[in-house]
């Protein structure tokens, strides 16, 4: 259950630093990557989308969920409360 985890460590970053060592993020080109994202997004059906890095390359992967895993979500949290109840 959620009551069941714990914070182990908490890192803060300067935003900037940030996305050039961690990341690898270019602030020159940044408007750019975000500029093509939104017009990809734009351009699909309506619907839930999972955006993903790929953790070995500079690629992201733009997922459809199906529509039966929001209703299988919505089953789950409503269990998770039944539950909470007893």
């Amino acid at each position: 259950t959620r009551m069941e985890h714990c914070v182990w460590q908490v890192q803060q970053y300067e935003p900037l630093h940030f996305a050039r060592q961690n990341i690898a993020l270019n602030p020159r080109n940044m408007w750019a990557i975000l500029r093509n994202v939104v017009d990809a997004c734009v351009k699909l059906e309506e619907g839930k989308y999972v955006l993903l890095k790929d953790p070995n390359k500079q690629m992201i992967h733009l997922y459809s969920v199906p529509a039966e895993a929001d209703e299988d979500e919505e089953e789950e949290e409503g269990e998770e409360a039944a539950e909470g109840e007893a």
